[in-house]
């Protein structure tokens, strides 16, 4: 896959439908909402946003692409799609946290500060 082809499957994804950008801001102030109530680090939530907002434009695009259909109504199924792309965002983004936090372990396993 060149530049431009990763450069077109960009664009396709951002420029979405209004229903597809409002539908996604909803679900994902709903979903940052949450996580800042419910994560001990604050900047957590600021942190996972984008990538959970980008995960239910890419939930949109991959159904459309592969026409997947949940409901006959558009928008619940802009809404399903939607949901689904932001879980499997936020499973993604939480498992490279999980590696983050693994690596700085192995470079310091006892736990004792860097000088």
């Amino acid at each position: 896959m060149g530049r431009e082809d990763v450069s077109k499957l960009l664009n396709d994804i951002a420029v979405a439908d209004g229903l597809s950008h409002g539908v996604v801001a909803a679900l994902t102030l709903i979903v940052f909402s949450v996580m800042r109530t419910m994560l001990p680090v604050k900047g957590l939530a600021l942190v996972f946003a984008p990538g959970i907002y980008w995960g239910g434009l890419m939930g949109i695009f991959a159904a459309r692409y592969w026409g997947l259909v949940l409901t006959a109504d558009k928008a619940a199924n802009v809404v399903a799609t939607a949901a689904l792309g932001m879980i499997a965002a936020l499973v993604f983004m939480m498992l490279l946290a999980r590696l983050a936090d693994a690596a700085v372990r192995i470079r310091n396993p006892l736990g004792s500060k860097p000088a």
